[in-house]
């Protein structure tokens, strides 16, 4: 564990020797929450690339009507109108679909948003038990420590002194 990591209350303590039982399954859970958040990062991409799609669409749409609307008024002839119109009513159709696309998109980036957080709370609720693991440990460390040192204390103590005597 890295010691800018430890929480405040285990600085003083060497924590070496700490082994947390649920380190698997913290370890699955971060790796859970990264995949949901790979897949949200893809979901967004493809979002993303959906919107410029349809911005091209509507941009060569937006075009392609002006050029029509022009060529109107030079007297263009009803069939290649007919195939314009026709034209405008494919690239029209596109952009519907891809706003379709679009919205089963959103959709899905908000599950994986939602999955993505449930994940988080979890993993942030298994390092709060790791630490609170740790703080325990620390505080056994200390005890124990304390209470070697008191035996020593107390053995020194009941042990006749040579200086003591002397005097």
């Amino acid at each position: 564990m890295n010691p800018t990591k430890l929480p405040a209350q285990t600085r003083d303590v060497d924590v070496r020797g700490f082994v947390y039982a649920l380190e698997p399954v913290h370890q699955r859970q971060q790796w859970r929450l990264d995949k949901s958040m790979a897949a949200l990062a893809r979901a967004q991409q493809d979002l993303l690339e959906i919107e410029a799609k349809m911005t091209q669409v509507q941009e060569e749409h937006d075009v392609y009507a002006k050029e029509s609307g022009q060529r109107l008024h030079s007297g263009l002839d009803p069939a290649a109108h007919r195939r314009t119109l026709d034209y405008l009513a494919h690239l029209r159709g596109q952009w519907e679909q891809l706003a379709l696309q679009r919205d089963a998109l959103c959709i899905a980036r908000d599950g994986l948003r939602q999955e993505c957080l449930i994940q988080q709370m979890k993993l942030d609720g298994l390092s709060r038990h790791k630490e609170d693991a740790l703080t325990e440990y620390a505080d056994e460390v200390r005890r124990r420590s304390s209470n070697e040192q008191d035996r020593d204390w107390l053995a020194r103590r009941t042990t006749p002194n040579v200086a003591w005597e002397a005097e």
